[in-house]
């Protein structure tokens, strides 16, 4: 093999690679799926759209950037004019040749959530980021429920054909490990939950418990409730006897000694 052929053949690998690089903006989408894909990662998702001919209109709710490229990846130069109207934008996207390809662009989602339209007869594919997935009734989940699951380029894609009247698609999608991290979070929070009421029960207990003993300690052992009171009655009879008694010698030592102080001044008269 002379320097000449080395070159040319170097010249086509480098055109080669060349293509393959200009494939890349397509990404999963370069497939030749006939309908909408949206391939997903967690704030955005990336919208391609088959196209075919000289003109089309695209509505959506939000300003962005359209791209158009063919078949193999290489963008197409197209030219736009954008209306906006009651609350949408409206592209209108031209080309001075007919072309077919794909319509790209980026729109924006919320929470790990994704919500679209799908118009009769429409064809549309969703492609979960990597390591994610739905199907979870905590979690999330897709409403309605898809067609068909499967995997595109590695990642999980559900499936929507031909709806029979226009419909939104509803999907939440959630880490791959993120079931069995809420289940365990769940047991944990049971668990501390379980400790809580355990030591409430107990220290209810334990109240109950210092009450009656500070009640039996109030009370002599050996009688019950009725002999306790009795003695307390008792008791008050006696110390109201002595107190009756008392007054009584009072009054009869107060009585002797007025006598004897009268019989002591008769004597001195």
């Amino acid at each position: 093999m002379n320097q000449r052929t080395s070159i040319g053949l170097l010249a086509i690998l480098a055109l080669l690679a060349l293509q393959g690089t200009a494939a890349s903006p397509l990404g999963l989408g370069a497939d030749g799926f006939q309908g909408t894909t949206y391939i997903l990662s967690r704030s955005e998702a990336e919208v391609i759209i088959p196209a075919n001919g000289t003109s089309f209109d695209l509505t959506i709710p939000y300003k962005t950037d359209l791209l158009f490229f063919d078949p193999i990846g290489n963008e197409v130069p197209i030219e736009t004019v954008v209306e906006f109207r009651r609350g949408s934008y409206t592209y209108h996207i031209s080309s001075h040749r007919p072309v077919r390809g794909y319509i790209k662009y980026n729109r924006p989602i919320l929470e790990q959530r994704l919500v679209a339209p799908v118009e009769v007869g429409e064809s549309v594919r969703v492609v979960l980021p990597e390591g994610y997935a739905t199907g979870d009734r905590i979690l999330g989940r897709a409403r309605p429920g898809p067609d068909e699951v499967g995997t595109v380029g590695g990642r999980a894609a559900l499936f929507w054909t031909g709806p029979e009247k226009r419909t939104y698609i509803d999907v939440s999608f959630y880490k791959e490990g993120a079931p069995w991290a809420f289940r365990l979070f769940l047991l944990l929070l049971a668990f501390i939950a379980g400790v809580l009421v355990l030591e409430h029960n107990m220290s209810i207990k334990r109240l109950r418990s210092l009450r009656e003993n500070a009640e039996i300690d109030g009370d002599e052992p050996g009688y019950s409730d009725k002999d306790n009171a009795m003695k307390d009655l008792s008791d008050k009879d006696l110390d109201d006897k002595d107190l009756d008694d008392k007054d009584l010698d009072d009054k009869d030592l107060d009585d002797k000694d007025r006598a004897e102080k009268d019989r002591g001044g008769e004597g001195r008269i």
